[in-house]
């Protein structure tokens, strides 16, 4: 970055110091992400780098990222709904995180994707707890205590379940930019429940791909408002291996290395010592992983290859 000194430098940061001075042992963290799409793996790896232990993590459908933390023994408890994803190869299933589940090295949470969302909801509210439809037709509440039937308080003989709130202690996400102030940007859609889940959440920790640092957005593109956002580092290909709406796509190959490793606990521990413990820092990591340019890059330089010739 040029002209860094229009940027407040308590609130950007290189990754090494975002997570060592926001994130600490027992931390109650939210990953962000959908599958294999806009994953903070370069977080997840400095995490995993910083030897974090006894996190509690909150999961959206990102099992890549938490397969990673489990393997490497970051996290004591995960709340989450789904972890896989689907490859060309079929429905990818995360090693790690079964082997840890069935052996009761980590505690559990399982849970439904919309009782997850109006709990960050009720965190958002400020509300200790919110009501959902009755869905005892489920075996949720045998495995979830916490989750309670209530009849309605005014008078008719409906019943919903009530949630307790969310609040985490860390958001963490990755997005495509951030403007001299620390206002941040996602390019893609359904963007809303970002900014719910970012109210709900103690601290907002996000990487980027971009800072433009001598410009601030206009307010109808802004994602989260500057005053919502606790740090930011600049971490090109922050994503990868999984994909960045716009930016770049998913390396499929470098994922099917890595589950293959995963299979077992020692494979495991290979991949862990080659690709993040060996590596200083995300840029390595990509040069390690072999991680391709981002297909817009790629287009681009073949058209500019294809019209000189």
């Amino acid at each position: 970055m040029d002209g860094c000194t229009m940027l407040d430098s308590s609130k950007f940061l290189s990754l090494h110091q975002l997570v060592r001075k926001h994130i600490s042992h027992g931390s109650h963290v939210y990953l962000e992400g959908l599958l294999v799409n806009r994953l903070p793996m370069a977080a997840v790896h400095e995490i995993i780098r910083a030897q974090l232990r006894e996190l509690r993590v909150v999961s959206a459908p990102n099992g890549l990222a938490i397969d990673q933390l489990v393997g490497a023994g970051a996290v004591a408890e995960l709340e989450f709904y789904f972890l896989g994803f689907m490859t060309r190869n079929g429905f990818a299933t995360m090693r790690r995180f079964r082997e840890a589940t069935e052996t009761g090295a980590l505690r559990v949470k399982e849970s439904m994707g919309y009782a997850i969302c109006m709990a960050l909801r009720a965190g958002a509210f400020g509300i200790p707890f919110i009501p959902l439809p009755d869905f005892r037709g489920s075996d949720l509440l045998s495995v979830r205590q916490d989750y309670q039937v209530m009849q309605s308080p005014y008078g008719s003989q409906d019943t919903v379940i009530t949630v307790p709130a969310l609040r985490p202690d860390v958001l963490m996400l990755h997005a495509h930019s951030a403007d001299a102030k620390g206002n941040i940007i996602l390019d893609e859609p359904w963007t809303n429940f970002t900014l719910t889940t970012a109210q709900a959440c103690q601290k907002v920790l996000v990487t980027v791909e971009k800072v433009v640092d001598n410009e601030v957005f206009e307010p109808q593109t802004i994602t989260l408002p500057h005053f919502l956002v606790d740090a930011i580092a600049q971490v090109p290909y922050g994503a990868a291996p999984t994909a960045l709406n716009h930016r770049y796509e998913v390396s499929t190959s470098h994922i099917q290395l890595y589950q293959k490793h995963a299979q077992t606990q020692e494979g495991f521990d290979e991949y862990l010592q080659d690709y993040i413990q060996s590596c200083s820092d995300h840029s390595s990591f990509i040069d390690k992983a072999g991680i391709p340019p981002p297909w817009n890059e790629t287009k681009s330089s073949s058209e500019q290859g294809g019209s000189s010739k």
